[in-house]
Order: C-alpha cells, then sequence, then structure tokens
C-alpha cells in the first residue's frame, strides 16, 4: 500500500480491509499517529482516549458492513456510553451518558469503531466556541457547529464522522475545510440521543473525503433504501444552477466557484440551466431564524432552571425570548415552511441537482467566529438532502466549496448527482498542510 492507513478515504479504507489487505488495527493505529501529530494545533476532539478506541477494534468480530473497522468521529453533543457528552459545557463537565444514541448505536453495530468526540459549539447552538482551528491555516476557523467533526475528517484522525446541521452546521464546516457533508432529508435519521435545539430543524449529518464516503454512512443508517450508483463513469446529469437569495453577500471566491462549478459541468457534457424561484422562497432564511429561534426558547428550559449560573447568557437570551418571537409569527413560520417545501420538491424534481453557492467565502481569519449560515440556511427548513461539494479554493489557497440540493427523501439519487459532478470538479483529495500561519 503506498498511502499511510490514515491517508485512505472510508472507501478506499472499506475496500482494502474487505479484500484483507488492511487490517482495522493498523488503520486506527494509524490515525492515533496522526492524532498525536496534528491535535495540539488542529484542536478537533473534546474527549480522545487511544486505548478506549484501540479497545473497539480489537473487539471487532467478522465483518458485517462496508464500515467494518472504520474510525468514525462524533460530535461533542451526540451521546456515546462509552466517552464523556459534554456539549462543551460547564454543566455537562465530565457527563456519561448511560447508552449510546441511536445512530451511534446503528453505526457500532455494523462494525464501525467510534475514534472520539470532537469539539462543538456549545449546545452546537450558541454560547462557547469551539476550539478548533481550520487545518489548512490555524488563524482560520473550521466552521461551526460541527467544527471538530469537519476537521477531523480533513486531516485524517478519522475516516469518517458525525455532526448536526440546524442553519449551517454541516456543509458550512465542510466548504471551510475542503471535505465532503452531507445533510439527510430531515427526518431520515433518528436524532434520538443528540441534544435538540429545534425539534423541526435538527438533522444528523455526517463527512467523509469523498461521495462514496457520504454514501457508507447513508446507507447504514438507512437514509437510502437502496445502493447508489457511485460509477467512476460518466453519465450525463441535468443540474439547475440556483443564485441564492442575499448572494450579494458573498464574496468575489465564492461566487467565482459557482461560475468555475457551471463551466466544469458543461465541459463534462451535462445539461446546465440557470434557474430563479418564486418570490415566496425570498424570505426563507428568516423563516428558518424564527423557528429554530422560537422553538430554542423551550429547548434550553431545563438547564436555565436548573443550572442558570452556568448557562451562557446567548441562552438565557433565547429562553426569556429576547427576539420576541409570538405564537403568531411562528405558526406563520412553519405554514411559510410547509407551502415552499412542497412548492421545491415540485421544481427540484426536474433536475438530478441544483448547485448553489456553499458559504459567503473562505474561512473567516478568527477563531470568535465560525462563519455565517446565510446560504444553508434556506435548505434547512426546506427540510431537502444536501450535499458540500469541495475542489474550489479562495484567498491564501483556502478551500471553499459549493453546495447541491434536490427534492426531499431523493437523497440516493442526489448523491449519483454529486458524485458526476465531483468527477466533472476533478476532485482530488488532499490533507491539509499543517503549522500555517
Amino acid at each position: 500500500m503506498s498511502l499511510e492507513p490514515f491517508q485512505l478515504t472510508a472507501s478506499e479504507a472499506a475496500k482494502e480491509i474487505e479484500q484483507g489487505n488492511l487490517n482495522p488495527l493498523d488503520l486506527a493505529q494509524s490515525c492515533v499517529e496522526r492524532f498525536n501529530f496534528c491535535e495540539d494545533q488542529v484542536k478537533a476532539y473534546s474527549f480522545f482516549d487511544h486505548q478506549i478506541f484501540l479497545k473497539q477494534v480489537q473487539g471487532l468480530g467478522i465483518s458485517k458492513s462496508k464500515i467494518h473497522g472504520l474510525p468514525i468521529a462524533v460530535k461533542d453533543m451526540i451521546d456515546t456510553a462509552d466517552m464523556p457528552t459534554q456539549h462543551n459545557s460547564p454543566i455537562y463537565k465530565d457527563h456519561q451518558p448511560s447508552k449510546d444514541a441511536a445512530i451511534v448505536s446503528i453505526l457500532r453495530s455494523l462494525g464501525g469503531v467510534i475514534s472520539g468526540k470532537t469539539d462543538t459549539h456549545e449546545f452546537a447552538a450558541g454560547g462557547r466556541l469551539p476550539a478548533t482551528t481550520n487545518p489548512h491555516n490555524k488563524a482560520h476557523t473550521a466552521g461551526g457547529s460541527s467544527s471538530g467533526s469537519a476537521a477531523a475528517v480533513a486531516t485524517g484522525t478519522a475516516t469518517l464522522s458525525l455532526g448536526t446541521q440546524t442553519g449551517g452546521s454541516v456543509l458550512r464546516p465542510a466548504s471551510f475545510c475542503g471535505i465532503f457533508g452531507m445533510k439527510p432529508t430531515f427526518g431520515s435519521v433518528s436524532r434520538e440521543g443528540a441534544k435538540f435545539y429545534s425539534v423541526s430543524l435538527d438533522t444528523i449529518g455526517w463527512y467523509g473525503r469523498s461521495v462514496a464516503d457520504l454514501s457508507l454512512i447513508a446507507e447504514s443508517a438507512r437514509a437510502v433504501r437502496s445502493l447508489t450508483n457511485l460509477t467512476s463513469k460518466k453519465e450525463i446529469k441535468k443540474f439547475a444552477i440556483y443564485e441564492l437569495p442575499k448572494s450579494n453577500l458573498a464574496s468575489n471566491c465564492a461566487n467565482k466557484a459557482l461560475e468555475d462549478a457551471t463551466n466544469l459541468l458543461i465541459k463534462s457534457g451535462h445539461k446546465v440551466k440557470k434557474i430563479s424561484l418564486p418570490k415566496t422562497f425570498e424570505n426563507l432564511h428568516q423563516t428558518q431564524l424564527i423557528i429554530m429561534k422560537g422553538e430554542g426558547r423551550t429547548a434550553f428550559l431545563a438547564e436555565y432552571l436548573a443550572n442558570f449560573h452556568l448557562l451562557a447568557e446567548d441562552f438565557k437570551n433565547r429562553v426569556e425570548d429576547s427576539d420576541n418571537i409570538s405564537f403568531d409569527s411562528l405558526r406563520s413560520a412553519y405554514d411559510h415552511a410547509a407551502q415552499c417545501r412542497k412548492e421545491f420538491d415540485s421544481i427540484a424534481s426536474e433536475f438530478d441537482g441544483v448547485i448553489s453557492i456553499g458559504a459567503p467565502g473562505i474561512a473567516p481569519k478568527s477563531l470568535k467566529t465560525t462563519g455565517d449560515a446565510i446560504f444553508q440556511r434556506m435548505w434547512s427548513v426546506l427540510h431537502v438532502p444536501a450535499i458540500a461539494l469541495p475542489g474550489f479554493f479562495g484567498e491564501k489557497g483556502l478551500p471553499i466549496g459549493v453546495q447541491i440540493v434536490g427534492p426531499r427523501f431523493m437523497d440516493s439519487k442526489l448523491l449519483e448527482a454529486a458524485n458526476q459532478a465531483s468527477i466533472a470538479f476533478n476532485f482530488r483529495k488532499v490533507l491539509p498542510i499543517l503549522n500555517t500561519e
């Protein structure tokens, strides 16, 4: 094997394990060595114990699935029975759940190995910021709130990782870190055992270093009901190019990434059409905020009442309804979202995928912000599957991606379209050069 095991994508590693060319223990030890090399700089993990990690591998039986023996990092607001779940909150310091979250249990049952818990915003919602740095440049953020999960995959300390998205918490870190990320259709994956922020928006998502990697978890979690056809051969697809509302907030490099993506798809022979959406879609980002903040008032009420002195001001304000979100406005937001979901499904059904700007620009040069979710909020409130596609770069050579979405519950078709788009973009995985200013 010419590559170190940690350098393999999850799907490449899975194939090597299946063929008997790679021992899962060697893969895990390679990830531990990678952790020892880069974690002091990247700070992707809130908890990492190599003995717990390796013990899981040593206890593996016969292969049960394609994810057998693959190291998977888990966002630290998703419960794990053998590792603390601390939510980046002093309220839950050293908190040890008694059982795994549903998605963790599913992956373990199929032979997946949990490498550790990754850093996040407090409660994946606000308050305390993650310590994680961008693997491509330590002065820049890795995004939020699934920052640690994205950075772990980008650096190679895990082959796959779990995150969550309420606004843009999977797709944006993927863009900033130069990897693939997937938010499946809302409701297609169990959220049992993950801290709630918004019951109408929260979605378990995941990261990999190829579309095939994303498909591994999508299939394992039954977010798709049939095997996806991720052929390396060119298959002509029909793509829509959509310029999101507020696209004037995008940087030159973000707009150029979308333009370059469009040109590469055309050059590869795909059918490409620019589209606009009805005016009813214009304020969907605001609709998402109303629903998120309106539901967030009760999500943190228990912590507010029991541990007021330990709760960040951000969450106190939400519980106290500092945004003055009335029940009438919340009801109107629900109705607006429901109307647009049905309408978007009809529009998007004419295409294999709808491609748009992935993030406002490269990762901001600051660890006091995790960037803006303005270009993901719409897709989150529409409940559609969304995939972050890397392959483009902006200032300082930092990554910037685009995103592709489709109708609800068409996740398999979207993965196939994302695969063809990635081929057209001629994406090649590149592990970051660490220790840069």
